[in-house]
């Protein structure tokens, strides 16, 4: 059996990739770009067997004939455009586009198919301001978008929704801020995650100054490609969607020490004004979070996943100076 992975190039795509591939899964990454160099390196040391394919994901043609040439039968969907909180307007259109229109084909191609299980990477967009009220943020809460991409999120969640009822076994993990391995830019997203942008610095022997109010649930990458590999071929599953994320509040000045560990000379300080700060966050940072989701469900039924961020930011902080040094720096 082969596993289409869309948007395979992308953060997220990368680390999903790398799991299966461990787990000696048979590949297609599908995307518009080729994998990084550094990324198809290491990837042909893996157990899996990895087949590359670039395209548009809205290609319902093309699509058909990834699904008859090799026999796909999990879809990990993860094609996506992570438009900022200020796209409006015409520059959320490239978003309402691939994140909608992209996973409509891939829905209707499967279905056609019959494909096994179709996967879509959601957000905590969707939840809107409940991150910050009092109130526990569960998959039962109400979705309420403030974003552009919240919308598009809530649109394909639907979208999935409807194919389940059509007969064919979908399900959404709704993810939170991520970071870690194989982050890179790939022209996609609005901002790069924080610990990315202090990373990159490091490399450079750049100062890093950081904002005070910087804590987030911040999640390791690496970790969420576990769970995915997990909900995409667990023989059954309780429930259609699952948060992932921390769920809990943490600082990257965390990660500033961790790379202080490795990187000799790395200075980096903290200051009470964001616009004080080197690290830009795609975030107003004097609302603080107070409810951040959970992977509490996902946990419940399948065991822990999520590492604790001090060992996840250790695994990171290795990477960034090994394997991810070409990525980083040429970003």
């Amino acid at each position: 059996m082969t596993t289409l992975v869309t948007g395979a190039a992308g953060f997220i795509g990368l680390n999903a990739v790398e799991q299966l591939l461990t787990d000696g899964r048979s590949v297609v990454a599908h995307s518009l770009t080729r994998l990084p160099a550094a990324a198809r390196e290491h990837f042909a040391t893996l157990p899996g067997t990895l087949t590359e394919v670039t395209g548009d994901v809205r290609d319902v043609a093309a699509l058909r004939g990834l699904f008859e040439r090799h026999g796909i039968r999990e879809v990990l969907h993860l094609a996506a455009i992570t438009a900022g909180p200020a796209a409006r307007g015409a520059a959320a259109v490239p978003a309402l586009l691939v994140n909608i229109a992209g996973t409509s084909a891939v829905l209707q191609v499967a279905r056609e198919a019959a494909a096994r299980r179709v996967l879509l990477t959601s957000s905590s967009a969707v939840y809107g301001d409940a991150p910050f009220e009092e109130a526990p943020v569960t998959e039962d809460t109400p979705s309420a978008p403030l974003t552009a991409y919240g919308y598009t999120k809530v649109a394909a969640e639907a979208l999935v929704a409807q194919a389940r009822d059509f007969g064919l076994d979908t399900l959404c993990a709704r993810l939170t801020a991520i970071y870690g391995p194989w982050e890179h830019d790939t022209g996609v997203r609005d901002t790069l995650s924080p610990l990315f942008q202090v990373a990159r610095a490091a490399l450079r022997n750049e100062a890093v100054v950081l904002p005070r109010d910087g804590r987030r649930d911040w999640t390791c990458g690496a970790a969420i490609a576990r769970a995915l590999s997990t909900l995409l071929f667990a023989p059954t599953t309780r429930y259609p969607l699952y948060n992932l994320g921390i769920g809990r509040l943490w600082h990257p000045s965390a990660f500033c020490e961790a790379l202080a560990a490795r990187i000799p000379g790395f200075a980096w300080r903290e200051v009470e004004k964001q616009a004080d700060a080197t690290i830009h966050f795609n975030d107003d940072l004097t609302r603080p979070r107070r409810s951040p989701p959970t992977a509490r469900r996902y946990e419940a039924e399948f065991g822990p996943v999520l590492a604790d961020p001090q060992a996840a930011l250790a695994a990171y902080a290795d990477w960034v100076v090994g394997p991810g040094r070409p990525l980083l720096i040429g970003a």
